[in-house]
């Protein structure tokens, strides 16, 4: 009866995962399609892996005069309006690849020359924020666990509190201040708001883990005539690896989908990010060919999900190692 009971657990988990991933698989099944094939079936199979699949079997079986396409006399392709007007001539199975390969990556390649400035920018200004928010962060966490001074817990406190007031609040008074210093249209207008803006939760974060810490390490590293700086670079950062990647998580996915803050900094439009520069995408041409915008989005997806493979098991054993504890 239990097993019985395992297996329909089991049944319903894989169809929840199938519809939560189906929104996934038809966005990159359409990246390989045309705007002709999407309008006559939105979730077909893509009819180029198709003939490449049956192009590949009929070379195989030695039936090269199966190969044909719609190619004109002088060997140039011809667009989807004038393919019924040609008609089907054998060619080499080489060629036949090579043309269902590029009519398969147009859209790619498409958006790929479009979104690579923003995804440049979005790489920058990422890691860059990153790097001065753990940097920041961790040193004062790291003196808030340490070490006891008059009013360092009101302090950390009144620092907290900051977590309360909701970011569309310091939008303006941000912009203005931006503006003022003659930050806008650069990559600073980003870096330092986002770095600011990432210090709170980061040195709850920290804080919560280096308490974790045991004094005996602090004590032996001060009996070796270790110093605050060496203690903390040498000891402290090597030992909070799963917590640091918990920052970095955090940081990335809020910097990379982010869409109003680039959006409002960067009149000019030369420092937008993935997610403002998607948004310029979907007002410009390109939006017409509905594979390349597909293409984007799955493009504008892929660091994120390489960082999710990549950072999983640490985010979830800072996550479960003190890096949320009060």
């Amino acid at each position: 009866m239990k097993r019985k009971n395992d297996i329909y657990l089991h049944l319903i988990l894989i169809a929840f995962l199938a519809m939560t991933m189906l929104p996934f698989v038809f966005v990159v099944d359409n990246c390989f399609r045309t705007n002709s094939e999407m309008f006559h079936t939105y979730f077909g199979f893509p009819q180029s892996i198709t003939q490449m699949a049956r192009f590949t079997w009929d070379e195989v079986a030695g039936k090269p005069e199966e190969i044909q396409l719609r190619i004109a006399a002088d060997g140039v392709d011809v667009n989807e309006t004038r393919a019924a007007e040609i008609p089907l001539r054998q060619v080499p199975y080489s060629q036949a690849m090579k043309y269902h390969w590029h009519r398969m990556t147009d859209a790619i390649a498409l958006a790929w020359r479009t979104l690579r400035p923003y995804m440049i920018n979005s790489l920058l200004v990422s890691i860059t924020t990153v790097l001065g928010v753990i940097l920041i962060a961790s040193v004062t966490a790291y003196v808030f666990a340490r070490y006891r001074f008059p009013g360092h817990r009101a302090l950390f406190i009144a620092i907290l509190s900051f977590m309360m007031i909701p970011g569309i609040l310091t939008l303006v008074p941000s912009f203005l201040l931006v503006k003022r210093l003659g930050l806008l249209d650069t990559y600073w207008a980003m870096i330092l708001p986002y770095i600011a803006g990432g210090q709170i939760l980061a040195i709850f974060l920290f804080k919560g883990f280096f308490d974790g810490l045991p004094q005996d390490l602090f004590d032996a590293a001060k009996i070796d005539g270790a110093g605050h700086f060496r203690i903390y670079w040498n000891i402290v950062l090597p030992l909070s690896k799963q917590i640091i990647a918990v920052v970095a998580v955090v940081n990335v996915l809020g910097t990379w989908n982010n869409f109003l803050w680039p959006f409002l900094v960067n009149p000019n439009g030369k420092h937008h990010l993935v997610a403002s520069g998607l948004y310029l995408m979907s007002q410009s041409r390109i939006n017409d060919n509905q594979s390349a915008m597909f293409a984007a989005y799955t493009l504008a997806a892929l660091p994120l999900l390489i960082l999710f493979i990549y950072a999983t098991k640490p985010f979830m054993a800072g996550v479960t190692s003190g890096a949320f504890k009060a």
